[in-house]
């Protein structure tokens, strides 16, 4: 079987570019996106975020994953016991505490900024919209919640 290209693998649909006035008379323009992309790889793309600010972000998203994957049949009485069996709850339970404590460090409002763009994969026009604010102190706030993140997990030990 003949292997794919990384070309063929993407999910490319048109976007439109433009008001709805000119969607209207035909105006405005229609770009390509790949749609698989999350938001922070076209944030990356576009330069709104560097290489470590992106890597931050998506660090976050990890530990937010691992938060939610678990085994509710676990045993708790083995969370402190380290013996070289490594249950998934004590990663779990961890991973929560940390997302606790990052909650506690950044504040209600990036947290929540953090939570929709970097988890729930908002670009900033959208979460723009939600918090009705403008987009270019959105994009400053969202880089100032990611450099504090950053801060977070340099002085948090793994």
């Amino acid at each position: 079987m003949e292997s794919l290209k990384k070309e063929d693998r993407r999910k490319i649909k048109p976007k439109f570019i433009g008001s709805k006035e000119q969607k209207a008379k035909g105006q405005g323009r229609v770009v390509m996106i790949n749609v698989t992309e999350s938001s922070l790889d076209i944030l990356r793309s576009k330069k709104v975020l560097n290489n470590v600010q992106y890597y931050t972000a998506l660090k976050l998203r990890r530990l937010w994953e691992k938060s939610r994957i678990g085994s509710y049949t676990s045993n708790f009485n083995k969370v402190g016991d380290i013996n070289g069996w490594n249950d998934m709850a004590v990663d779990r339970i961890d991973a929560i505490y940390k997302l606790s404590r990052l909650h506690t460090w950044v504040g209600d409002y990036a947290f929540h900024l953090l939570y929709k763009i970097c988890i729930e994969d908002h670009t900033i026009k959208e979460a723009s919209a939600i918090y009705q604010v403008d987009r270019v102190y959105l994009g400053k706030r969202l880089r100032e919640a990611i450099e504090e993140l950053k801060k977070f997990f340099d002085q948090s030990y793994d």
